[in-house]
């Protein structure tokens, strides 16, 4: 039997072993850092060729055919022709919109990305009449990839700050 300084050595060690184990990140498993590496290419995909540069083409590659989202924006419908119309209301609005990605992380089927969208106003948007005002708004979403595409959509976004710059 180990003397009590010992044990309580062991212990300390053992203890402080398991909150390092805790604290640090696990490897992931064989083959994860490579798909959540496609998944997250797949968000830069929908951010710079559909949402920037306005090719739709690549929009019906993107999302799955029963993609939802869960937090669609103004009267939008949730689903994938929803998403299709607001990007499309954006891209007539803001003809330069474009996201500037401050952080994206993926983890499994879940890439979420903190941006925050520029451009300038010059088409009509949700009722508002062109401005000419450069715009930004920040966007915090999670995005879930299955095969290659996007299946589901969740979103915090400042839209009631977008729509202050417009009328401000």
């Amino acid at each position: 039997m180990p003397s009590p300084t010992n044990a309580a050595s062991l212990g300390r060690r053992t203890a402080i072993a398991g909150l390092v184990s805790a604290l640090l990140p696990l490897p992931a498993a064989a083959g994860n850092g490579n798909r959540e590496e496609a998944n997250k290419a797949v968000i830069r995909r929908l951010l710079d060729e559909v949402q920037r540069d306005g090719d739709f083409a690549v929009f019906e590659q993107l999302f799955a055919t029963d993609y939802v989202d869960h937090t669609p924006f103004g009267g939008f419908r949730p689903d994938r022709d929803g998403t299709s119309e607001i990007y499309r209301a954006f891209r007539a609005a803001f003809p330069d919109w474009r996201a500037e990605v401050h952080l994206q992380v993926a983890e499994g089927d879940l890439v979420s990305t903190y941006k925050t969208y520029h451009g300038t106003h010059r088409g009509a948007f949700l009722g508002i009449a062109p401005t000419g005002r450069t715009t930004r708004f920040a966007v915090m979403d999670v995005m879930r990839i299955r095969d290659g595409r996007i299946t589901d959509h969740w979103t915090v976004a400042d839209g009631a700050g977008l729509i202050a710059q417009l009328q401000g």
